[in-house]
Formats: C-alpha cells, sequence, structure tokens
C-alpha cells in the first residue's frame, strides 16, 4: 500500500529523503524517468546493559544539584510564559502578542479542553452514489443534476437536505452488479450504519441484513433477475465535456490561446468541429496494483539499468505509482524476489492491474476466513465495476468502489478564464507582532483555549484578538480566482500572500531546515540535499493561521477543517483531526525542481472513508524570471495547442489551487504537475495538502 504522509508523524527519512531532482521519493512515484537510490540501511543502537550510569539516582548530592538545576528550570519557564502574556491597550511596536493563556476558559466552555476521542463523520455515507431502486430516475426531461439529486435524496431521505449542488458534469450511468457480490454490498450498508470506520466488525461476522431502501431495491431486482448473473445498478460518473466548452467563443471575448490563423479560419466557418485536444507531449498516467492474495508481495520496475524494488503490497491491498505506456513491472513473493509470479507492460488503457492467485483455486478459496473472503470480494467487486467505468468515463478507476462524491465543495471550471471573487476577512499582514522585548517574531504555538476565544469573540461580532488587526490591512481582501485549466481544475489566485507573510514562511522555514546536511558530496549532489526543506504547521503563529484561514476560505470550506478542534466545537465533520497537512516548504536552486508527480494515495481496504489527497494549493514565495525556467508545469492540461500542457509562472505572493480528485470520488489522473528545472537562481515555494473526507 502506498504509505501516506500523516500530518503529525513525517518521519526523519521521510524529511531528508529526496530524488534526483528535488522531490521527496515517498510523494514522487515515477516508475521509469528517475533511478531509484537503493535502500538506505536502517541504522541500529546498542541497548546494553546499565554500566552504572544511573547511579547517579542514588546520590545525595547529585540529586540535591539535579533539583536544584529543575528549580532553574522552571522558573525560567515561569518567566518566559508571563512575558507572552498579552497587554491589550493600543498598537505599538512594543505591544505584546495577544494571545491568552493555555488555561483559559473562555465563554460557555466550562469543561476542561482535551482532544475528543470521537472520529465518526456521523453524516458519511459510503454507499451514497449505489442506487438500485428505479422509481423517478428515468425522466428525459429532467437534467443530469435533477436526476442525481433525487436518487439521492431517495438512497438517504434523512440527508435530503445536505445534498447541495450537484456537478453539471456528473451522471448516472448503469452498472451491472454481479449478484455474487450482495453479501459484500450488504456489508458495506451495514458499515454505514453502525459507523464501523475500519470494519473491524463488519468483515468477521455473518451481518443480519439491512433495511436500507436501496439494498432491498437489490433484494427485489434480484429475484426478477433470477436467471441472470447481474442486475442493474445506477451509480455517478463524472464525465468531460467536450474540449470546445472550455473556451468562450464570441466576438467580444476571442481565448487568447488561439492562433491567428485558427480564427480566421473559425469566422469563415472553414472548422467544422471548431477544436481538437492537441496530443501531449508527456504521456504518462497513474498505474494501480492490486494484491489479490493472502501473502505479502514486492512490486519490482525494470529500470533502465536493474529492477527496482517500488513498494511491498500487503495482502488484498494496493499500490499506485506514475509511470508510463511500455514500462514493465512484476510482482515476486517476499521470500524469492527473483521469482516473478505475474508480468505487466503498462499501458493507459489497462492502468489498474491485480495479481489474483486466488479465482482459478477454489480449493484455497472455500479454506479463506470469513475476514479475508470478504476482502477478497471487496477487491474483485472493485475490478468488475473499474472496467465499465472505464468504458463509460473514458477514465480509469484509480479510487475503490464504492466511493461516495467529493464531500467538501469543489469550484467548477467550466471554461479558461472564468472567475470567481472569494471576499475574506482574513486581510493581509502589513507589520510583524512584536513581543515586549519588541523582538519580531512569534513562535508561541497555538491552542484549543487560542481558538476558543476566537469562536467567542466571533460569535459577538467583533475583530477577534488572536487576528492582530492592527498588523493587518482594515478592509476586506478580495481575491480572483482565475481558471486557467479546466481538466485538470487550475486555478491561479494572485495576491494571496503579502510580502511580509512570504517572508514569515521563509524565515520559519530556514529555521526549521529539516535537510539532513550531513550527507556525503556524493549523495548531496545526486539527491540535492542541500536546499531547504521544511514543514510548517498552522499553529506555530497567528501569521501562518492566517494563511491556513485565508485558504479555507477559497476552498469555501469551513476553517475549522484545517485545524484541530476540541471536543466542544461542532462542525459538518464530527472529527477532531484537520484535514490539512503542514505546509510543505521547498527551496530550490540551480538545477533542481521536480518530474511529474500525482499526489493522490491508495488507501487501505479496510478504510471506510477511503481518505485522498482532495486538493494542493501552491504557494509561490519569490518571483521566477520566464528565462529563468522554474515554470509550475501541469503536463496532462487539456487544450487545442499546448502540447506540453499548462505552465505558470512563479510569480512573489500567488497562489494555485489544483483539484487532485473528481466530484464523482474517483482520482483525477489528469493532475500530475512538476517543477520544471531551474536554469539559474532560486525558487521558493509551499504546498499545503488538504483530505477528503478526512485526514489519512
Amino acid at each position: 500500500m502506498h504509505s501516506s504522509e500523516n500530518e503529525e508523524h513525517i518521519s526523519d527519512d521521510e524529511r531528508v529523503q529526496t530524488n534526483e531532482i528535488g522531490e521527496s521519493d515517498e510523494d514522487n512515484d515515477s516508475g521509469s524517468d528517475s533511478d531509484h537510490d537503493d535502500e538506505n540501511n536502517a541504522s541500529s543502537t546498542n541497548d546494553d546493559d546499565d554500566d552504572g550510569s544511573l547511579r547517579y539516582l542514588f546520590d545525595k548530592d547529585a540529586m540535591k544539584q539535579h533539583a536544584f538545576a529543575i528549580f532553574v528550570a522552571l522558573a525560567a519557564t515561569a518567566v518566559a510564559y508571563l512575558h507572552l502574556i498579552p497587554t491589550y491597550g493600543t498598537a505599538s511596536s512594543g505591544t505584546a502578542i495577544p494571545i491568552p493563556s493555555a488555561g483559559a476558559q473562555i465563554g460557555k466552555r466550562q469543561v476542561p479542553l482535551k482532544p475528543t476521542e470521537v472520529h465518526h463523520h456521523h453524516a458519511f455515507q459510503r454507499t451514497e452514489n449505489i442506487f438500485f431502486c428505479p422509481t423517478g430516475l428515468i425522466s428525459l426531461s429532467d437534467s443530469h443534476e435533477e436526476r442525481i439529486e433525487r436518487a439521492l435524496a431517495l438512497s438517504n431521505p434523512s440527508n435530503a437536505a445536505q445534498i447541495g449542488d450537484i456537478d453539471p458534469n456528473l451522471q448516472l450511468f448503469q452498472f451491472n452488479f454481479p449478484k455474487q457480490f450482495t453479501d459484500i454490498l450488504n456489508d458495506y450498508y451495514v458499515a454505514d450504519e453502525v459507523m464501523d470506520d475500519f470494519y473491524n466488525r463488519t468483515l468477521g461476522s455473518n451481518n443480519d441484513m439491512t433495511d436500507n431502501i436501496n439494498f432491498q431495491c437489490l433484494i427485489d431486482a434480484t429475484i426478477e433477475n433470477q436467471h441472470k448473473s447481474t442486475v442493474p445498478m445506477n451509480t455517478i460518473a463524472y464525465i468531460h465535456p467536450d474540449i470546445n466548452a472550455y473556451y468562450r467563443d464570441t466576438d467580444e471575448d476571442i481565448p487568447k490561446t488561439l492562433s491567428v490563423q485558427k480564427i480566421l479560419k473559425e469566422k469563415r466557418g472553414e472548422i467544422a468541429n471548431k477544436r481538437e485536444s492537441v496530443s501531449l507531449t508527456y504521456t504518462g498516467f497513474t498505474a494501480k496494483f492490486i494484491n489479490i492474495s493472502t501473502k505479502p508481495m514486492l512490486l519490482f520496475w525494470d529500470g533502465k539499468n536493474k529492477p527496482k524494488l517500488r513498494a511491498k503490497i500487503e495482502p488484498f491491498e494496493s499500490f499506485s505509482t506514475v509511470t508510463f505506456p511500455g514500462n514493465s513491472f512484476y510482482i515476486t513473493p517476499v521470500y524469492d524476489k527473483e521469482h516473478a509470479m505475474e508480468r505487466w507492460v503498462m499501458t493507459v488503457d489497462e492502468a489498474v492491474v491485480a495479481y489474483d492467485a486466488l479465482s482459478n483455486d477454489e480449493v484455497v478459496l472455500q479454506k479463506l476466513s470469513m475476514e479475508k473472503r470478504k476482502l477478497y470480494d471487496m477487491q474483485k467487486l472493485n475490478l468488475d465495476f473499474a472496467r465499465e467505468y472505464l468504458a463509460v468515463a473514458r477514465k480509469n478507476w484509480l479510487s475503490m468502489f464504492p466511493r461516495s462524491r467529493t464531500m467538501h465543495h469543489m469550484w467548477n471550471a467550466g471554461y479558461f478564464g472564468q472567475e470567481y471573487i472569494v471576499r475574506t476577512d482574513q486581510t493581509h499582514f502589513n507589520s510583524m507582532p512584536s513581543d515586549k522585548r519588541g523582538i519580531e517574531e512569534v513562535w508561541k504555538m497555538l491552542d484549543y483555549a487560542d481558538y476558543d476565544r476566537m469562536v467567542d469573540e466571533s460569535e459577538k461580532g467583533g475583530n477577534t484578538v488572536l487576528n492582530l488587526p492592527q498588523h493587518r490591512k482594515k478592509d476586506p481582501l478580495d481575491l480572483k480566482m482565475t481558471v486557467v485549466s479546466v481538466a485538470p481544475r487550475v486555478f491561479e489566485i494572485d495576491n494571496f500572500l503579502s510580502e511580509l507573510e512570504v517572508d514569515h514562511l521563509i524565515e520559519m522555514a530556514t529555521r526549521y531546515n529539516a535537510t539532513n546536511p550531513d550527507q556525503n558530496a556524493a549523495k548531496r549532489k545526486k539527491r540535492n540535499a542541500s536546499r531547504t526543506n521544511a514543514w510548517i504547521r498552522r499553529e506555530i503563529s497567528p501569521i501562518v493561521d492566517a494563511i491556513y484561514h485565508r485558504s479555507a476560505n477559497i476552498l469555501n470550506i469551513d476553517e475549522s477543517l484545517l485545524r484541530h478542534r476540541n471536543e466542544h466545537e461542532q462542525t459538518e465533520l464530527n472529527t477532531h483531526h484537520s484535514i490539512g497537512e503542514a505546509i510543505h516548504v521547498t527551496q530550490f536552486v540551480t538545477g533542481q525542481g521536480y518530474v511529474p508527480r500525482s499526489d493522490s494515495k491508495q488507501t487501505s481496504v479496510k478504510n471506510r472513508y477511503q481518505p485522498n489527497r482532495f486538493a494542493t494549493i501552491f504557494f509561490f514565495l519569490n518571483d521566477v524570471h520566464e528565462d529563468q525556467d522554474g515554470d509550475t508545469v501541469f503536463p496532462l492540461a487539456v487544450s487545442d495547442e499546448k502540447h506540453d500542457g499548462i505552465r505558470i509562472v512563479p510569480k512573489k505572493g500567488k497562489a494555485v489551487l489544483l483539484y487532485n480528485m473528481l466530484p464523482d470520488g474517483n482520482v483525477d489522473d489528469l493532475s500530475h504537475h512538476a517543477s520544471a528545472a531551474l536554469q539559474q537562481g532560486e525558487k521558493w515555494m509551499g504546498t499545503l495538502y488538504i483530505w477528503d473526507p478526512i485526514i489519512d
């Protein structure tokens, strides 16, 4: 299974390992363009017996010295803490950072603050996109949105009021559901009802039949189709529109991307079908490998010079990687790396493959435990769905069936140049808050009490103290989002960060640089380990908090979803964990960049939510001139002229929003992105990953 970067648990190895042109191995899964280093030798520690070094604990003089040291440390901590207590009043260069103490009880909060243990999202239904009941679905006069809305309301009447906007490119399509998987589908419905998020109870027992209306319709359809192996099922797929819809064709608004010759031909009516997608120079795609066996298996790529180990895939799990047509992969047992059990030569139309060691052995199938048999059925049903989805949607199914629509808002990218204006009260910082000593830096970590104060003061309709209004522009900030790519959905946001905010991120990244400077010269040259590489959390300062809050505004989601919430806060997502990762700040220097990659992940088959990286926000922290290269590139972006995709020149303060998923819950495999290698100079950028529906 493809490992994921947990916001709180990023290993030291992940922070220092980089590939040939500067991207982390974990994030760049390209299986063809770059060789990967051999696995690092595991470091070891000696757990020797006690050699007497703890004898000071029983020495009275040593104990007195130790106690005195503790007293001094506590006194210093108290002084530092009192030093940060805010002084409220008029703004000045010496005004203290207005952050409340961690133990403060704000407003109606009358119980101790602590992380909640509740992780369930109560409104979440993994099976919401599955429809066996035909009532109201067939009407030629209805739009796709109306049909889908009616189906969703019928499927889950209790959530009918929460359906929200239906993307205009979502359509219902009919899937021939194999009746042999009726029991496992019942388990999916039951897990939704009892919120069995990791199928701990569902997989290990025979579950009672659900009373879900759609499942009852499945039973009725099964009776009606006794002599057939399948029954009709409706589900939702995202269908990309024709490329002609990507352009606004009016005399007043002639697309800038068209050549003069093409415009003249269109005006003379010489082109019946005005536009066609051009062939792209980059031919990469995401390949998904599924291990349908009871043993862990090793996946190898036939590299340029020798086979490269790409992953260890656990039983009934999967792994994904970026690859190219014609690349060869094979799978072996863990104990025998030379024995290839199956080989694949990859093509874009057969990018989802499985090593199936069980289907042709009925004896082994009968001996499987109940849990393993259910995991087997889950993956087999997923493969059946993937084949029909590919035929209908003309794209690979890279998620796990069933997968609900994306929970969080997605801006529609209808055509090039489409604009949205997002107004936010998270205005730019234009001066640095100072503590009592006048030192212009803010390193105090925010906590639940700070956010309680923000919530309490916001409810009263005033500016929150934590927002530090005396250090920010007063008028609301209008952010213009412009569509620069329709497929994938990419938006430019100029002036997203102020000069001071950019400098603050770079200063913290420099201070918290996680790159290991002690690697040998050869390793440093190959892996570009000398660059700055840092992870900046939201809670590290009010300025970073404002950047996250502003990011939530342009995503059109509740800002509390991008931070840890205490047990008292009620949001649409009943979990306490942020769905946003730490901002990854990176410095590229001459010759550095990264090859095209996908930000999507493969989640365990046992995870009911099937979370994935939903959106990526890039922050450009300095200007990079066109002659320096260093552009951020979307090499699979669809257009009628640009063979190398869409390129964005970095500009200080600019942000770029990329959606990695489609509205139907599938991964958008057009969302590959790269950073062209710098010809000279440097490039600073930050990256923020947002998950749907929860973080993994």
